[in-house]
């Protein structure tokens, strides 16, 4: 149940700075996403469930820790990445948050709901 949690918190926070040019919401498809997630180590996916624990507690520093964590374990989730933008973000570093979304972006490519949120707020 966690699992299913964490990958509908993960769609929701890429919803959530959406474009008049961005992709439906609806249109992600859960099931590929928790069959992606099946491949993951336990490691990786225990960091990514804290760090999201973390984010909606507004413990940027805390979610910074699991979501580096997740993008040493496996360099190529886009969610660590992503993560890590989100705690950057919190954290107040622009240039690490544009670094981590850059990366985020290169790994999900068309997932044209991963942008920087142009209105200067989160």
């Amino acid at each position: 149940m966690l699992r299913k949690v964490s990958v509908v918190l993960f769609a929701a926070m890429l919803a959530a700075g959406c474009r008049d040019d961005d992709q439906r919401t609806d249109s992600a498809d859960p099931a590929a996403a928790m069959q992606l997630r099946a491949n993951w180590s336990p490691e990786a996916v225990a960091h990514l469930d804290a760090g999201n624990e973390a984010i909606r507690a507004d413990s940027f520093d805390v979610a910074r820790i699991h979501f580096l964590a997740v993008t040493v374990a496996e360099p190529e989730i886009a969610a660590g990445w992503f993560g890590l933008y989100l705690a950057e973000q919190g954290l107040g570093d622009g240039e690490a948050a544009g670094a981590a979304l850059e990366r985020a972006r290169e790994l999900a490519v068309g997932a044209n709901l991963i942008h920087p949120n142009e209105g200067g707020g989160s």
